[in-house]
């Protein structure tokens, strides 16, 4: 019989924050575009700090980076298939 596992929250790794900061500043950038006001989107946190992230956040920041993937799969899978005709 096993032991039940305590569920706790995981922390990402210094890249995600790299990662989810870029993003959520250029999220900023275009809110502020949209209403012309100013936003600081740099909070002077430590690198340490936990970010909490909702399931539907995480799984779109995947798809898009998935989406990111298969496209330049696509273009490096057509380049392939040309240069593989053109150099024949």
């Amino acid at each position: 019989m096993s032991k039940p596992t305590k569920s706790r929250p995981r922390q990402l790794t210094r890249a995600q924050l790299k990662a989810y900061e870029a993003r959520r500043s250029i999220e900023v950038d275009r809110a502020a575009a949209t209403t012309g006001e100013v936003i600081n989107a740099r909070v002077n946190a430590p690198v340490r700090r936990v970010q909490a992230l909702t399931r539907g956040e995480e799984y779109a920041i995947i798809r898009s980076d998935l989406n990111r993937l298969l496209w330049i799969l696509a273009v490096l899978g057509a380049a392939l298939v040309v240069l593989t005709i053109f150099l024949r």
